[in-house]
């Protein structure tokens, strides 16, 4: 492909006038590393080039405000970056695209795609009892000392204290639940005091069947987010929401966060939209005080909390049903895809250091992901049963 074909393809993209299979081509340009690699083209040429492609655009374009066309200055000068490198390494890959030889139009043409999560999870009651969320009829599971368990239409686990035991003594206090989603899971719960908490892939939860009480403490493996629901103790008081992972205690009054703290990752991060929390880290006792749209990162490698301000639309992709990466590592990818899709993921041979840009909907088959991944260049797959092996 020449440069010449490269700037008409890109031209008509930003006309939206593309064939599906050429949209598809350039949005693959928009995947591509731009940092971190070797490659010839110079910073200079890259804005030599984005000028070109700038002025030919602006010159057709209709007339449109100057803070538009700055806006979209960066995203012009990423593709025309995109095209410069893959014409330099030799990396198009239209030929491929276009014969149909990629693992993931394969994996649709033989019907062995991997689909993607849904609403699936196992609940342990206090007794020792299972049950399976993803194959339970809707209405009434069970009932635990005044406390009745209901499956909603919607995918949602719901606690609710019939009314002769609000007045009483409880029989439920101390009785803990346990609800855990597998790969390629994830699970709704409205807990006894009204919080709601979304549970993402390979996630549990383990809380009280009653939370009438001075505090309200529950344990977490894996990533959920909270909506913490304010309440008032008999004094008056207000009582506390206690989350507790292996690295920290989060302690909050009524609030909205997402904790994620995964056994396979070095960090614990936890990141607030509303209200306030308290972030502990249990092996030093250090804390940091949280304002909305800030996150707290706890390792065993530091000796406090750490606080940054992330992408609060990445942070919370996962909940809206999306993958957004935003220069996001191959390898912190994988470990999504995986949970998600439960299928084994690894390198075959050297680990590559390259980063993506994208967003993807949850929703789709693995199919889709790894296609947008393949038509970069840098990567290529080999499937073998649930394994998905990278090649470089």
């Amino acid at each position: 492909m020449t440069k010449y074909i490269a700037k008409e393809l890109l031209e008509k993209y930003l006309q939206g006038t593309c064939t599906e299979e050429e949209q598809a081509i350039v949005e693959s340009w928009q995947l591509k590393e731009l940092e971190g690699k070797n490659f010839s083209a110079k910073t200079v040429q890259i804005e030599t080039a984005y000028q070109t492609i700038w002025d030919g655009i602006s010159a057709k374009a209709p007339a449109s405000p100057d803070i538009e066309l700055k806006n979209n200055r960066f995203r012009y000068l990423a593709i025309a970056a995109a095209i410069l490198i893959a014409l330099s390494a030799g990396l198009f890959f239209i030929q491929n695209k276009l014969s149909g030889g990629s693992v993931a139009e394969q994996l649709v043409k033989t019907g062995k795609d991997f689909v993607p999560g849904g609403n699936k999870a196992t609940l342990l009651l206090a007794d020792g009892s299972r049950i399976s969320l993803t194959d339970a009829a809707n209405g009434k599971l069970a009932k635990q000392a005044g406390m009745t368990i209901t499956k909603t239409r919607d995918g949602q686990l719901v606690y609710n204290l019939d009314a002769q035991y609000i007045a009483g003594p409880s029989k439920a206090r101390n009785q803990m639940n346990t609800i855990s989603t597998p790969r390629g899971g994830q699970y709704q719960v409205a807990l006894p005091d009204g919080s709601k908490v979304w549970l993402n892939a390979e996630s549990s939860l383990k809380y009280a069947v009653d939370f009438n009480t001075e505090i309200r403490k529950v344990e977490l493996s894996g990533e959920a987010y909270f909506e913490v629901a304010g309440k008032t103790g008999p004094a008056g008081s207000k009582v506390p929401f206690i989350v507790v992972t292996d690295k920290q205690e989060v302690e909050v009054l009524g609030t909205h966060f997402n904790i994620s703290s995964y056994g396979d990752e070095p960090l614990t991060k936890t990141t607030l939209l509303e209200g306030s929390v308290n972030v502990l880290q249990r092996s030093s006792g250090n804390s940091r005080l949280l304002k909305p749209g800030e996150q707290a990162k706890v390792s065993t490698a530091q000796a406090a909390p750490t606080v940054v301000i992330p992408d609060l639309e990445s942070e919370m992709a996962w909940k809206n049903g999306l993958f957004i990466f935003r220069e996001e590592p191959i390898e912190t990818i994988i470990k999504d895809l995986a949970r998600w899709y439960d299928v084994d993921i690894s390198f075959e041979g050297k680990p590559i250091n390259v980063s993506f840009v994208g967003v993807v909907s949850r929703s789709k088959n693995i199919s889709s992901i790894l296609k947008i991944l393949e038509e970069t260049g840098d990567l290529h797959f080999k499937v073998e049963g649930r394994k998905i092996l990278i090649m470089n």
